[in-house]
C-alpha cells in the first residue's frame, strides 16, 4: 500500500500530498515523512530544519521569501485549520504572480510541498498547530515579503467568510509591498 499520493499539482512542484494512514483496532498510525517515498512524487529535497508553529485564530504569518537562501518547504496542520497561500515569483514560470490557496486541518493527512521560487504563508482559521519541514536554514538577512493585504489574495473575503473578526500579523508583515506593486 502507498503511504504517499499525489493528490494535486498546481504547478511545477508545488504539490498537494495525502499520507495514506494505516487504521485498525488500536488506532491509526501515519508516517509523515520517507525521503524514498517521497522521492517516487518526485521530491527529492534534503531537509535540515524542523519547524512547530502554533499560532492563534486571526493570526496571519507571511508571505515570506528568500532570494540568496531560497527555502523549500513541506507543510502538515497538526491541530485546527488554516488556509496556506503561496505565490509563484518565478520569473519563467507560466503561473508567474498566481496565488495558491490550500486549506489544510488537523486528521485531513495531507501535507504540502512549496518549492524553491514561492513566497509562502498561512492564516490560521482557528486556534492550530503547524509543523513544517525546511530544506534550508533561516538567514535573517535574506527574508522578504509579500502583503496578505494584496487584492489577488481577497484576505478580507476570506476572514469574512470564516468568521474571523480579529487579525493578528505583525508590523513587518502589514508594512510588505503588495504583489501589484
Amino acid at each position: 500500500m502507498e503511504k504517499f499520493i499525489l493528490e494535486n499539482e498546481f504547478t511545477e512542484g508545488l504539490k498537494l500530498i495525502k499520507m495514506n494512514p494505516f487504521k485498525d483496532e488500536r488506532g491509526e498510525y501515519v508516517k509523515s515523512y520517507s525521503d524514498r517515498e517521497l522521492a517516487l512524487l518526485g521530491i527529492n529535497t534534503k531537509f535540515l530544519e524542523d519547524n512547530y508553529l502554533i499560532s492563534k485564530k486571526g493570526s496571519i504569518r507571511g508571505l515570506h521569501y528568500q532570494i540568496k537562501n531560497p527555502e523549500e518547504k513541506l507543510i502538515r496542520c497538526l491541530k485546527g485549520k488554516i488556509m496556506d497561500v503561496t505565490v509563484d515569483i518565478r520569473k519563467d514560470s507560466p503561473t508567474y504572480k498566481n496565488v495558491f490557496k490550500i486549506i489544510l486541518k488537523e486528521r485531513d493527512n495531507r501535507i504540502l510541498m512549496v518549492p524553491k521560487g514561492f513566497a509562502h504563508g498561512f492564516i490560521s482559521l482557528t486556534d492550530s498547530v503547524v509543523f513544517y519541514k525546511s530544506s534550508n536554514y533561516y538567514f535573517p538577512d535574506d527574508q522578504y515579503g509579500i502583503s496578505f493585504f494584496s487584492n489577488k489574495i481577497n484576505l478580507d473575503e476570506i476572514l469574512k467568510q470564516e468568521g474571523i473578526e480579529n487579525k493578528i500579523i505583525t508590523e513587518k508583515d502589514i508594512n510588505l509591498l503588495k504583489l501589484e506593486d
